[in-house]
């Protein structure tokens, strides 16, 4: 299933962020590699809002359409 594919994507992502985060955190890093480290972040966060904006979308769209079909109206 697609959505599931765009979820194990995301929780990847999540997963990912978190680890670099950690190394962030702890500060012994050298300035290049923490800038590095940084960026990758910076592109993983891009990239989970716009799964998490695709995905709120499709439920939005889900929404108004069991909407419409419990309140009789044609979709």
């Amino acid at each position: 299933m697609a959505s599931e594919g765009n979820m194990t994507s995301l929780e990847e992502k999540l997963t990912n962020l978190e680890e670099l985060t950690k190394k962030l955190e702890q500060g012994n890093l050298p300035i290049d590699e923490a800038i590095a480290l940084y960026s990758q972040g910076m592109e993983l966060a891009v990239s989970c809002k716009k799964n998490l904006d695709e995905m709120s979308l499709k439920l939005t769209v889900a929404r108004e359409k069991a909407t419409k079909a419990l309140n009789g109206d044609e979709a």
